[in-house]
Formats: C-alpha cells, sequence, structure tokens
C-alpha cells in the first residue's frame, strides 16, 4: 500500500510544483474512485472476487504515467494540442495497464472492454487535473 500513495504524494508533490494544490482532489478522486472500481469489479466478476486493497494496489502502480505527465508538466506546457495528444496517449497507457492487471487477477477477459471504461473514466480525472 505504501506504493500507490507514494504515487499520490508524488503526483501531488510535481502538481505543487507547477502551482497548484490539489492534494485533496487527488487522495479524493483516488479514493472514490478505489471504491468505485471495487464495487464494479466484485459485480461483474463471476467466479472470483478482489478485496479493496489490491483494487487501491492496481489502481496506484498504474497511475505513474500521469505522475511523469505532471512531471513533464513541471518543464514545459501542456495546453494545447501537444497537451491533449500526450495525456491521450498517458491515458491509454494507463488505462491498458490497470486493465490487463484486472483481467490476469479475475479471469475476466471476455469483460476487459467493460473493465476498460471505467478505468479509462478515472484515469482522465486525474489527467483533467494535472493538464488544467
Amino acid at each position: 500500500m505504501a506504493g500507490p500513495l507514494c504515487f499520490c504524494l508524488l503526483l501531488g508533490f510535481c502538481l505543487l510544483l507547477t502551482g497548484k494544490i490539489h492534494f485533496g482532489y487527488i487522495y479524493g478522486f483516488g479514493l472514490i474512485g478505489c471504491l468505485g472500481m471495487y464495487t464494479i469489479l466484485n459485480l461483474m466478476s463471476e467466479n472470483a472476487s478482489i478485496d479493496f486493497y489490491r483494487t487501491m494496489s492496481i489502481l496506484g502502480y498504474c497511475l505513474l504515467p500521469l505522475v511523469s505527465l505532471a512531471a513533464l508538466h513541471i518543464f514545459i506546457s501542456l495546453k494545447g494540442v501537444f497537451g491533449f495528444i500526450l495525456a491521450a496517449v498517458t491515458i491509454l497507457w494507463c488505462t491498458i495497464a490497470a486493465t490487463r492487471f484486472i483481467e490476469a487477477t479475475l479471469d475476466m477477459r471476455h469483460q476487459r472492454y467493460l473493465v476498460a471504461y471505467p478505468l479509462m473514466l478515472f484515469y482522465s480525472c486525474f489527467a483533467l487535473i494535472t493538464v488544467f
């Protein structure tokens, strides 16, 4: 559990260096998103269940590309076409990584697109916080 919390703290610190104080938003979106994904995954899983700590670990460790986007935002502005494309690629990267971990954990290969959609929305919130 220390790794995902460190990534959230590092994301907040990178945003702090750009002049944004969003620690509350990061922890709030993170906690509510993890609770939502935990509920959705347990409702969708047919034969296995996932615990809350594993859900938080998967979602937190897959946040690392967004942390690198925030670190890049310290040096260059991400407002514009370049930032939009870079944020979209980062969201896709996070979504694909988390979806693969979840489908391997719960054996949900046939439902991977149903899992990927809420994950994409989850990581899009963090990308919006980072870019704007």
